[in-house]
């Protein structure tokens, strides 16, 4: 099997001839020119791409980025010009520093922004960039975050959503219905698009949540916009890479159909065994901890054997990956995680 039939089985729920294996585009495209990946491609390693299908279009709103230096260190102000105010934030290297939203006034320039906001199918875009990558890049269709994890992860960041729950809370209710209505548009572009898999990068971990608020913001958003998807004939995939535990319940009634980056503890707090006793029917995608890559050669390979017992023991609903920082030994440590998976018989 080449990497995309057997990931469009382990999608199916059928038996793969092995384990598929992949790596995000985005972690491997730091170093995609070294020769090491070569002999990994051939071994069946496979690069996710992840393709937006969206053309997005604001309506008066004006955007701009301008680099600067601090006290020797590098930064990009991005700032949104709009009727009803400005709002900014502020990267280093990719993370974030200060985020959009502080104030009362900066969620109503972001609701702005929201309701001012269209989406256009384009399609174009990712079918020719889907016959432009390699054999051994799979595309993946692009679809964003839930309206709470946009507003969590992208606009306000963890410490100060706890407290905007609160002090902002008739805001906070206006942002995330425009960006409810906003992701119920994308959802039906999608659906009506090329790509089998829609990746839904939530980066959720339940604690930062919890089980009430999962229910209240997140279950809704799945349970009526999912089965759109679904119904198209689309495999809908979940990034839950934390702890899971405290909603396993809850996700277990949600329409999702893979949960992706699932990692096992210290990071994660559920084993594949325990994720496999929560969710039988769903498919896993799953994260290798990166202090793992770090182990013995045969003590490496005894741990993918022991992962895959616990998950698959039928040889089906799983895969590996790596979608966080993959780690410095990369070059010793990923081809014996290729020999493994190439010599368990599933």
């Amino acid at each position: 099997m080449t990497i995309h039939e057997r990931l469009e089985a382990f999608w199916s729920g059928e038996k793969p001839d092995r384990i598929p294996y992949t790596i995000y585009y985005n972690e491997w495209r730091h170093t995609q020119n070294d020769p090491a990946w070569a002999p990994m491609f051939e071994a069946g390693l496979g690069v996710t791409y992840h393709i937006p299908v969206i053309k997005t279009i604001r309506k008066d709103v004006e955007s701009k980025s301008v680099a600067f230096s601090e006290k020797g260190r590098n930064y990009v102000k991005s700032s949104i010009t709009t009727p009803v105010g400005e709002i900014y934030t502020i990267e280093e290297d990719g993370w974030t520093q200060k985020y959009w939203l502080e104030t009362k006034e900066d969620y109503k320039v972001m609701t702005y922004i929201a309701k001012n906001t269209q989406y256009k199918p384009d399609y174009e875009t990712f079918l020719a960039k889907d016959k432009k990558i390699k054999p051994y890049g799979v595309a993946l269709v692009a679809a964003g975050r839930t309206p709470m994890q946009t507003i969590l992860v992208d606009y306000v960041g963890l410490e100060n959503f706890s407290y905007h729950l609160f002090d902002f809370a008739d805001e906070l209710a206006e942002l995330y219905e425009a960006l409810l209505e906003g992701f119920a548009e994308r959802v039906k572009i999608i659906a009506e698009g090329p790509g089998r898999f829609v990746s839904v990068l939530e980066n959720f971990t339940a604690e930062t949540m919890g089980p009430t608020r999962f229910k209240q913001y997140h279950m809704p958003v799945y349970e009526k916009l999912f089965p759109i998807l679904q119904s198209s004939g689309k495999i809908v995939g979940t990034h839950f890479d934390g702890k899971l535990e405290s909603c396993k319940d809850l996700i277990a009634k949600a329409p999702i159909d893979l949960i992706e980056s699932l990692t096992p503890p210290p990071e994660g707090d559920m084993t594949l065994e325990q994720c496999r006793a929560a969710w039988p029917e769903k498919l896993f995608w799953s994260n290798i901890n990166v202090s793992n890559y770090f182990l013995p050669p045969q003590e490496l390979k005894e741990l993918i054997k022991n992962l895959i017992k616990q998950a698959a023991p039928d040889g089906r609903r799983l895969a590996f990956e790596v979608s966080e920082q993959y780690p410095d030994n990369w070059k010793e440590s990923m081809p014996i995680i290729l020999e493994a998976l190439n010599e368990i018989e599933v």
